[in-house]
């Protein structure tokens, strides 16, 4: 059997959850006599192929200046014909997309389904359903993720910097006159204003429509199947199958250290990127809070993408001053996170949105590692607060700070969350079920 797995980035460039993932599902693919190919845009005008991990990697061109239609996948991006050239030539049996961005869109399901290829589409984020791409409704509270024109164009239009008096409002525009406002006003802002109602029903459209092209809908957490279904997606159709951690978790030495009696400061470590939505300045400002007598050590292994990325990263250490207990680390490679991650105390995650992993959290669990952690989203589905970690209300930078003081003091506590780490689910685990979902589907 063949499969084609597409997503919207990939390595080495780009090393985030759903690329982590690919790599590891493809691998174990291709152990059990599943080949599986990955295909991925990459800027320019040119195509590429080479080889990452032992996988084949085919990079389609995705080329510069796209046009307004084009970021909003009204119409493919140029450089478009490269993969629907080379999807015909593989004549693979499974096609599986990863991913919903320009690179990879619904125009690149549609050509897999006109080539008569059984499709699969796994949803890793949020923003296959969410406009503003958290699931968190007016950026404060968890939303259960049903896509409605006044509530979420509201919410996206908040999100975009209009005045929570005036978003409600702008929602309520007719979807005719909404249309006509995107491409009658030269005024940016004042255009997108106006058109939130026809960018939210577009969105709406956009999802239907990608739906009703896949043959099965993967979920990798249980909120984000949930979601699926209250947006009218056939429970027959969708599958959950949540995450895995590659085989390198199951050789490392796990995290046994006693945390009881030591005079050493409680060691806490962040691994991700350098972005608000990850929750860095939150977290740096908790400790801040502190009294320095506070015996605790943070260790930011944080990666940072592009200017947005490396401008957050200044904010936030500019907050963190001259705070000896902070420090900042370089970033690691996939190689170190192992045994980095069994070196900590316990590994934070505070992010500010609905994740469905992250992959983060089931790594320091494999490792023994007890996560501190926003009570929200995929997090709170694999953190058991008080039994196999500790969970924070995600925004609330007073009650990290709490936790933080509390598990310094009673190092006890660490101790018994480690002892109650069960094992994780594997890479291997996942490609089974994978497998066996190519399987049937060929035999429709």
């Amino acid at each position: 059997m063949k499969v084609i797995q597409t997503l919207g980035y990939y390595f080495p460039e780009s090393s985030g959850g759903t690329e982590v993932y690919v790599d590891g599902l493809v691998n174990e693919l291709n152990s059990q006599g599943v080949k599986s190919i990955v295909a991925a845009p990459q800027k320019g005008t040119q195509e590429t192929t080479y080889e990452h991990n032992g996988i084949s990697i085919y990079r389609y061109p995705v080329f510069p200046d796209l046009t307004l239609k084009q970021i909003r996948d009204v119409t493919p991006h140029d450089g478009f014909e490269y993969f629907a050239q080379w999807l015909q030539q593989q004549k693979a049996d499974i096609y599986h997309q990863h991913s919903w961005v320009t690179g990879c869109s619904i125009h690149h399901m549609r050509q897999a389904k006109q080539l008569g290829m059984p499709t699969v589409l796994t949803v890793h984020v949020p923003g296959y359903i969410c406009l503003r791409g958290t699931m968190l409704l007016n950026g404060q509270q968890v939303c259960d993720g049903r896509i409605e024109q006044v509530r979420c164009g509201s919410c996206w239009a908040m999100a975009r910097g209009i005045p929570a008096s005036l978003a409600p409002l702008l929602s309520k525009i007719p979807l005719p006159l909404s249309a006509i406002a995107q491409t009658k006003f030269s005024n940016v802002r004042l255009a997108t204003a106006l058109a939130t109602p026809a960018l939210v029903s577009m969105h709406q459209n956009r999802l239907q429509e990608m739906l009703a092209l896949s043959d099965r809908v993967v979920a990798v957490c249980q909120w984000l199947y949930d979601a699926l279904l209250l947006n009218g997606i056939p429970e027959e159709k969708l599958v959950l199958c949540r995450q895995g951690v590659d085989p390198t978790y199951s050789k490392t030495k796990p995290n046994l250290k006693s945390s009881i009696q030591t005079s050493n400061p409680l060691r806490i470590g962040f691994l991700g990127r350098w972005d608000k939505i990850k929750g860095i300045h939150i977290l740096v400002e908790a400790v801040c809070r502190l009294p320095l007598n506070v015996p605790v050590e943070l260790v930011i292994h944080g990666l940072a993408q592009g200017d947005e990325g490396r401008a957050y990263q200044q904010q936030v250490l500019a907050k963190a001053g001259n705070d000896p207990r902070i420090c900042l680390a370089e970033p690691l490679s996939r190689a170190d996170v192992p045994h980095t991650l069994a070196s900590f105390d316990v590994l934070a995650v505070p992010s500010q949105w609905m994740e469905t992993g992250p992959l983060t959290v089931l790594e320091a669990q494999a490792v023994g590692t007890p996560v501190l952690g926003s009570d929200i989203g995929g997090i709170a589905e694999l953190v058991k607060h008080g039994v196999n970690g500790w969970l924070v209300p995600a925004m609330d930078i007073v009650a990290w700070s709490e936790a933080i003081a509390y598990l310094t003091r009673n190092r006890n506590v660490l101790d018994k969350l480690r002892q109650a780490i069960a094992p994780v689910r594997m890479m291997k685990e996942v490609a089974l079920e994978m497998a066996n979902l190519y399987q049937q589907m060929n035999k429709l």
